[in-house]
């Protein structure tokens, strides 16, 4: 900006020498032409940084290429005065065009200064300091007031309160904290003290984990994005001939500079990233955080969703219904040797065998020699016993002696066996997510008219729920490997596949997908690694919003490229017929420039209603 205020004071010098000493109009000339070259001075620089910059960076160097031409054509034809108001104006230009962007990137900066906070750490003396939040360890002991930001990921030690989680999951309702409950850095403490411990400091939190996430997200490129660029390279030559025409017909350089300026391509560069960055500002808003820009664009191809059913569709939170047990098997014992191993075991169906165990006060026997088949069972030793619990089929291949089958069609089922001996069944259920009814019908609205349902469980659970919530294709007694060979054959099928998930047992599924979706990943490392979009909630409706969001985003960016296209056209034929001098082109050019901007800025309010 100060070459631009040299530039006036140079305009002005020399305005005033031809007012009031007419006859030196040769110094006044070059009063002009400093100011035309200190105006072109930015110029030049930003235009040797981008030839410098990466092939994929080059948007700055087709928009600035233009620029410097027209501002050496009127430097060379002698029109100083001109040659230096167009060169300030499209400086000046492009500065409100950055600061009008910082609006659209204001979202994602509230979400990425959260961490730049202070925290209250407890020394050995129990005495308070305040740090900032960066040099936070694991296991340091911190405190937190209502009202304050929470700095870092940990557990709370002693307090109760209430936590605002919306900055992470973009969930209004408060969460409820007690002893032992996790916590989560970014999130807001309401109504009570707190004594955290610290589990995750700095980047290893959470919302370091999204930061790195939103900010590589913010420089990733969309398709489209790419093929704006691709053209541009053909659409300097295509401007130059037109501008050569146009000087050889009419001998007219103003029209042929003209022609230049309002050609500037700014409208239809800026088309696609103003677009896709209110669009990530809009989505980490909602809670759903994106991986690239890419997947707004791959969203409004998908015509096939395949959901997980366990910890997607359901809540996840698997409870033991009932109790069968073999003819002389004390049930008692039955669950206590299953939560024996079971307790080894990460899976949801474990975790519920072991809970309800301690729940019902029963001594939970020592393990040793565990093998777990992921999705099939697990086995260990008991009391020098060998202990079985897992699906039917692994059961009998292990050449236990099963009864006859008895359905229970809304029940998942896990058999025992001791030493090849069947000792009963323990029956679970799951509960169905409320928005899983609503879903189906909001994604036909976009025009997505199949769905497919895979899970582990038996055939009749699976039919039972798809019924309920109206998904009429369904794939039961799925391995995670079968899964993936469900979604590689709907695309080798010609179809563009959703993959909705937990993120925990659904990884080549997920990784198979054209567009994949991680659900509840507030806290979860698996569900932020091992998908393109993780939300941070478990909000079905999430999906759709992001959904509407993508088509929205798409159409915007059409919007600014045929009104660019519309607005270019009508300059270039107006600049031809002489009816726009240099100086009205700049300000043209930058009108355009701004529609764009602020045409994508509508994004920004994007509800997902």
């Amino acid at each position: 900006m100060f070459l631009v205020f040299a530039s006036a004071i140079c305009l002005g010098i020399g305005a005033g020498i031809r007012w009031f000493v007419p006859n030196r109009n040769d110094l006044a000339d070059c009063w002009s032409l400093l100011g035309a070259i200190a105006s072109a001075t930015p110029i030049f620089f930003d235009l040797l940084a981008s030839i410098q910059a990466k092939a994929e960076e080059k948007s700055n160097f087709h928009i600035n290429q233009f620029i410097m031409l027209a501002v050496v054509a009127c430097i060379a034809s002698g029109q100083y005065v001109t040659g230096a108001i167009v060169g300030m104006i499209l400086v000046v230009g492009h500065v409100l065009e950055d600061r009008s962007m910082l609006g659209s990137n204001e979202a994602i900066n509230q979400l990425l200064n959260l961490s730049r906070v202070r925290a209250r750490r407890v020394t050995a003396s129990g005495h308070e300091e305040e740090v900032d939040a960066e040099i936070l360890r694991v296991g340091d002991l911190i405190r937190v007031r209502p009202g304050d930001l929470i700095p870092a990921d940990g557990k709370v030690l002693s307090g109760h309160s209430t936590a605002n989680q919306a900055n992470i999951t973009g969930e209004s309702l408060p969460v409820d904290l007690d002893e032992g409950a996790p916590v989560f850095a970014g999130t807001t403490n309401l109504t009570g003290g707190l004594e955290i411990s610290v589990t995750k400091a700095g980047d290893d939190t959470l919302l370091g984990r999204v930061k790195k996430i939103v900010e590589e997200a913010q420089n990733s490129r969309a398709p489209v994005m790419r093929l704006t660029e691709e053209y541009a390279r053909y659409y300097m030559p295509l401007i130059l001939l037109i501008a050569g025409f146009i000087l050889f017909f009419t001998h007219d350089i103003q029209r042929s500079i003209s022609v230049l300026i309002v050609s500037v391509p700014c409208a239809f560069i800026l088309a696609g990233p103003t677009a896709m960055v209110a669009a990530l500002a809009s989505a980490s808003r909602m809670g759903i955080l994106v991986k690239s820009v890419r997947s707004f664009e791959a969203a409004n191809e998908v015509d096939t969703v395949v959901f997980d059913k366990t910890g997607t569709l359901t809540t996840g939170s698997l409870q033991v219904a009932r109790i069968d047990a073999a003819d002389s098997v004390d049930k008692d014992e039955l669950l206590a040797l299953a939560a024996g191993i079971e307790a080894h075991s990460t899976h949801p169906v474990a975790n519920a065998i072991v809970r309800f165990a301690r729940g019902s006060n029963l001594c939970i026997p020592q393990a040793g020699e565990i093998e777990e088949a992921h999705g099939l069972g697990v086995s260990g030793r008991i009391d020098g016993r060998t202990v079985l619990a897992g699906r039917r089929a692994w059961l009998s291949a292990k050449g236990v002696n099963l009864p006859p089958r008895d359905d229970l069609p809304h029940l998942s089922a896990i058999f025992v066996a001791v030493e090849q001996n069947f000792l009963g069944t323990i029956c679970l259920s799951d509960t169905v997510r409320k928005e899983a009814a609503t879903l189906p019908g909001q994604l036909r609205e976009l025009g997505i008219d199949r769905f497919v349902m895979l899970t582990g469980d038996r055939r009749g659970v699976a039919e039972a729920l798809a019924a309920e919530i109206g998904v009429t294709e369904l794939e039961a007694d799925c391995l995670p490997a079968q899964k993936q060979e469900v979604v590689e054959k709907l695309k080798s099928g010609g179809h563009t596949v959703l993959v909705v998930g937990d993120g925990v047992n659904d990884a080549p599924a997920l990784a198979a997908g054209n567009l994949s979706i991680a659900m509840g990943a507030l806290g979860s490392d698996v569900a932020i690694q091992t998908a393109d979009i993780a939300l941070m909630s478990n909000d079905l409706l999430r999906i759709g919003q992001f959904m509407k969001l993508s088509g929205k985003t798409l159409h915007v960016i059409n919007q600014n490229m045929l009104c660019g296209a519309v607005f270019i056209g009508l300059s270039i034929i107006f600049s031809s017929a002489g009816c726009i001098s240099p100086i009205v082109a700049s300000f043209l050019h930058e009108v355009g420039a701004f529609f764009v901007i602020f045409n994508s800025a509508r994004l920004l309010k994007f509800e997902g209603n």
